[in-house]
């Protein structure tokens, strides 16, 4: 995750599974050679580095199970095309919006939501074989919106952390009253209510 722009009114922030990319290809390779390396690429190899050809080379027999590790390493380069794509994320005050635009090989897409619904954001916890506990960020929206993933995955970084913190930093302090409504107390609309209960004698902590 990467703060773009940090405003008392624009907050941006980029998320770029650089990592993820990379591990994606890194199996697609992996599976690929390793189903269809032995038959299809070491003759070639053998020839390029002036090895004398041996007869039957091309018909090695199958290992069991290779063929399938080859046609596997599809997924992850589907897991690529389909899921890992930059998003970046605008909260913006002055539009009361928050944008989440998403750009991928499949091309690009965006969604608004409103600002004045945004509740904060909050750690999902889920559990990986591999990497054992892992993190997505969610935006807590009120009304039918409900929660909205940042991405579609979890990771065992601390990106997620990180984001989950700048946009409750950004989002400042908020005030929660009966029937689950909150005001955010860094908006100015929220200090002009604040400033007017004041006036009245009620004091609202902060």
């Amino acid at each position: 995750m990467r703060v773009v722009e940090q405003t008392s009114d624009r907050l941006v922030l980029e998320i770029r599974p650089v990592a993820l990319m990379v591990m994606c290809v890194g199996l697609f390779l992996l599976f690929f050679g390793l189903g269809f390396g032995m038959r299809l690429f070491l003759p070639a190899i053998t020839s390029l580095m002036g090895v004398p050809a041996m007869p039957g080379l091309s018909a090695v027999p199958k290992a069991p199970g290779m063929n399938v590790l080859g046609y596997a390493s599809v997924i992850p380069l589907l897991v690529a095309v389909f899921l890992i794509k930059t998003r970046r994320l605008t909260f913006d005050r002055p539009s009361g919006k928050v944008t989440v635009a998403s750009r991928g090989i499949l091309g690009r897409g965006e969604t608004s939501y409103p600002l004045a619904d945004l509740q904060g954001a909050s750690l999902a916890a889920g559990r990986s074989n591999n990497s054992g506990t892992t993190y997505r960020a969610i935006m807590q929206f009120a009304g039918a919106t409900g929660q909205v993933p940042v991405t579609p995955y979890s990771t065992s970084g601390s990106g997620p952390a990180r984001t989950v913190e700048a946009i409750n930093s950004w989002l400042g302090p908020r005030v929660s009253f009966g029937g689950g409504q909150s005001v955010n107390l860094s908006g100015a609309q929220a200090q002009e209510a604040l400033a007017a209960l004041e006036k009245l004698g009620i004091r609202v902590p902060r």
